[in-house]
């Protein structure tokens, strides 16, 4: 209502652009180690997309590859495609610290007529690897040199690594329509292969796009991997305690520490954010327990989190409904925070034309956060040998943080291989 009646008085006024404004929200993933250090590993995934949404090839996740590119691949590569191999969707990649998800971007406008815009985010430190509706535009993967014999001596896979140890820049480019709410209202926005969260993130009460070519949806969406610091340190001492230190540059508005452990769950909340170069600690006594399963006062502390830092009631529920079963519902300490602004805008370039009157962007960042006790029984399970080896050899093929923490497991062992040589 409060949004609707803004964009309602301020239609009535002469003005020379059209009048809407945008709002988006999304997740920033990382995983450290007790000690603060950010773990790499994080191209898999965890939510599969519908079929219909796009991506670059290689990096599907339930969306079907483009087949001109897979012919073209044949044709200079030698191969039908990229060979298949464990991790985010057919292509070699290395060095992700950042798993960019679900960002998705909502048009707010009372405007009896369509608004044309062409809207371009760009993203310092990754790719842009999913997105719908289709793109006008955006960066293109780098590709092999083709073979000199393709069908005698195929591209190896080591050549479509996808290396984020090296500088990164993405973007991507709609060119779109801003529907009416009339228009709104007449859409037909189902699509078969609809899945929950793709639907959960949908709010009737904001303006349909469309594109060009006829994709309609209840917003923009893209999601992307990188590699980069947000900015907030978390480490966990022996003792157990959760220290979070913010090194954004900027003051955090909010934040929520949760933790699910034995079936488990306990959280607390910090409405008061935290300043720049602030630090909080927060021992386990802190955590106070909650029902297991659906706890509704922690559902109505991040909804109303969330929409004070500027997104609509409404937004808010969507963004928290479809990250629940994520952010609620899995093992692991984790720290939710929603960004400073001028680190959204800093790692995640937003221009859009004709300009909107107002413009938020929630992004929120998933710390997850490995205790030491955890860590000691990862040590201990990585060392177990022939079948007993085979819950940790699971983990680590399949879990979507398994290969942060063997990465992990792997430089404890190394330290303490060298003590006993020392």
């Amino acid at each position: 209502m409060k949004t609707s009646a803004v964009l309602l008085l301020m239609s009535t006024a002469c003005h020379a652009w059209p009048v809407y404004q945008l709002h988006e929200w999304g997740t920033f993933t990382t995983v450290s180690g007790s000690d603060g250090t950010l773990l790499t590993g994080l191209e898999r995934e965890e939510e599969t997309l519908p079929g219909f949404a796009y991506s670059h090839i290689g990096l599907e996740n339930g969306g079907r590859p483009n087949m001109d590119e897979v012919r073209r691949i044949f044709k200079e590569h030698g191969t039908q495609g990229i060979p298949s191999f464990k991790g985010l969707g057919r292509r070699p990649i290395k060095g992700v610290t950042v798993k960019m998800e679900t960002p998705v971007i909502y048009f707010h406008s009372n405007e009896t007529a369509p608004i044309h815009a062409k809207v371009k985010v760009g993203f310092d430190g990754g790719t842009i690897s999913q997105w719908y509706p289709q793109r006008s535009g955006g960066e293109m993967l780098p590709w092999p040199v083709p073979s000199a014999n393709p069908i005698a001596k195929p591209t190896p896979l080591s050549a479509w690594t996808l290396d984020f140890n090296k500088p990164y820049r993405g973007f991507i480019e709609w060119d779109i329509d801003i529907l009416t709410p009339a228009q709104t209202r007449d859409a037909i926005l189902f699509k078969p292969g609809d899945n929950v969260n793709w639907m959960r993130a949908r709010q009737p009460m904001t303006n349909a796009v469309r594109t060009a070519d006829g994709e309609t949806e209840g917003y923009l969406f893209y999601r992307g991997i990188g590699r980069f610091d947000p900015g907030l340190k978390t480490t966990v001492g022996p003792d157990e305690t959760l220290r979070v230190e913010n090194l954004t540059g900027g003051r955090i508005p909010y934040l929520v520490a949760f933790e699910i452990a034995d079936g488990t769950l306990r959280w607390v909340e910090k409405t008061e954010g935290l300043d720049e170069k602030g630090i909080l600690a927060i021992p386990e006594s802190d955590l106070k327990n909650d029902t297991s399963g659906f706890s509704e006062p922690l559902y109505r502390a991040m909804t109303t989190g969330l929409a004070k830092c500027g997104l609509t009631d409404a937004e808010a529920r969507s963004m928290v409904e479809t990250w629940w079963r994520s952010y609620f519902e899995s093992p692991g300490l984790r720290v939710f925070w929603v960004l400073p602004r001028e680190s959204t805008d800093r790692l995640l370039p937003l221009e859009i034309t004709p300009p909107p009157v107002e413009i938020v962007r929630v992004i929120v960042g998933r710390s997850e956060v490995l205790r030491p006790r955890q860590e000691k029984e990862w040590l201990a399970s990585s060392r177990k040998t022939g079948d007993d080896a085979a819950a940790w050899e699971t983990f680590v093929g399949t879990d979507r943080f398994g290969l942060s923490v063997a990465q992990r497991v792997k430089s404890l062992e190394s330290v303490a291989t060298s003590g006993e040589n020392h």
